[in-house]
């Protein structure tokens, strides 16, 4: 194995897309993903434009398929009453140089396991990982299936529930951490052909707030728009991860849905009812590491294995985007004539930690206002806490100036 091997566990989106910048800087990385084919798992993202600054890195001259650029940001009562209503979105690639768009998962996690291929970057699906074992010069990867690997460095991609995270804590700092913790929050999403009641929301971001319930949604191409319906559930577990495409299973879902979105307005019932496949997940969360809890010797987590953080605001997987460009630029470039990987490899340890301090305090931050924004907008009961809520929406979108400064804290990123 090539002393400049890198085991990269994970192909969702921040695994490939390390990968492929590793590979432009020299290394040999090789992609492990515990599941047996990648394929339709999921609804969708939205592309912010501080991630799609990333994903332009990676095929400059091969668009993202089926992207369709954000135009505006709606907010309104669940009888569709604006809140909240600007434009901002149309300026996003004069103001950061990247639009922001919605795309279904699986569509962009197939178009990155295809640029993959096209690096030659080898990938072995049905890898779950099970064992690290480091040394003074390599890590060893040991798999469920009985394999194992060698590389110079090992980068955990793997999520909320990483496999990578739990082996980190458990070796480095003897924390034994158990599954993350279910918030009490479903999501239950789909994707449909646009409404004809949308109007002029058919190119917005639209969040609707109701009573103990919030809708978004979002345009992922012409035709087809993603939504999602958050609610309370006390089914915990049992809840998460159910797809359903047909029969009593689906009309089921869509049952449960119509009585909560009872009162909202008619484009809502609509995408509800007209998805030909619906799926149900639940929110989980977990406590937040410290800059030094990051890294050990040859390991290092990014993106949600190591800051990991609810969807309310959007930036999970951006923030995954932002960790690729900023580990991956810290990494010696060893595509350098005269580069080799033997005279880097002392300072592995302090660009692992110079990376995370770095990224510490920025996702720190957006996981505590993503969680902010969860208690107090997404999810309110009771009428009166409700009409406060609103009343706050309101007040925050009359200065969009204001807002349009909050945006640039988020967008401006990570150059």
């Amino acid at each position: 194995m090539s002393s400049s091997a890198v085991l990269i566990i994970g192909c969702g989106i921040a695994g490939p897309v390390l990968a492929i910048l590793l590979k432009r800087k020299g290394y040999n990385p090789i992609v492990f993903e515990k599941v047996q084919a990648l394929g339709d798992a999921g609804a969708s993202l939205m592309i912010q434009p501080n991630g799609m600054k990333i994903l332009n890195l990676i095929t400059p001259n091969e668009p993202l398929p089926i992207i369709t650029p954000l135009q505006a940001l709606w907010h309104g009562t669940a009888s569709g009453k604006t809140l909240g209503h600007s434009t901002l979105p149309s300026t996003y690639t004069n103001r950061y140089t990247q639009p922001a768009s919605g795309i279904k998962r699986s569509v962009l996690n197939l178009h990155l396991k295809a640029t993959l291929q096209k690096h030659g970057v080898p990938l072995y699906e049905g890898y779950q990982l099970e064992n690290i074992h480091e040394n003074a010069h390599q890590v060893t990867a040991y798999f469920t299936n009985g394999e194992s690997m060698t590389g110079s460095f090992l980068i955990g991609c793997d999520g909320i529930k990483s496999s990578t995270r739990k082996l980190l804590l458990s070796q480095k700092a003897g924390i034994v951490e158990g599954p993350p913790t279910f918030t009490g929050l479903i999501q239950v999403a789909g994707i449909s052909k646009l409404p004809h009641s949308l109007t002029e929301k058919d190119t917005s971001l639209s969040n609707w707030y109701g009573e103990g319930v919030h809708v978004v949604a979002y345009p992922i191409s012409a035709e087809d728009i993603s939504w999602a319906v958050t609610i309370p559930d006390t089914e915990g577990e049992d809840s998460t991860w159910r797809a359903a495409t047909a029969g009593t299973e689906l009309e089921s879902l869509r049952g449960k849905l119509r009585e909560k979105l009872s009162g909202f307005e008619d484009c809502v019932m609509e995408m509800v009812n007209t998805a030909e496949r619906i799926i149900s997940y639940g929110l989980f969360d977990r406590r937040e590491v410290p800059a030094e809890q990051w890294f050990s010797d040859r390991v290092v987590l990014v993106g949600d294995a190591a800051h990991p953080t609810s969807p309310h605001l959007g930036q999970g997987a951006n923030q995954a985007l932002e960790d690729c460009y900023h580990l991956s630029r810290m990494l010696p470039d060893l595509s350098v004539e005269g580069s080799e990987w033997d005279g880097f490899e002392q300072c592995l340890s302090g660009i692992f930690e110079e990376f995370a301090r770095l990224g510490q305090p920025r996702t720190s931050m957006l996981v505590r206002e993503a969680r902010r924004l969860g208690e107090q907008r997404v999810v309110v009961g009771g009428p009166d806490r409700c009409r406060e809520r609103d009343a706050s929406i309101a007040d925050a979108w009359k200065d969009e100036e204001a807002v349009a400064r909050g945006l640039d804290g988020l967008f401006i990123e990570p150059f």
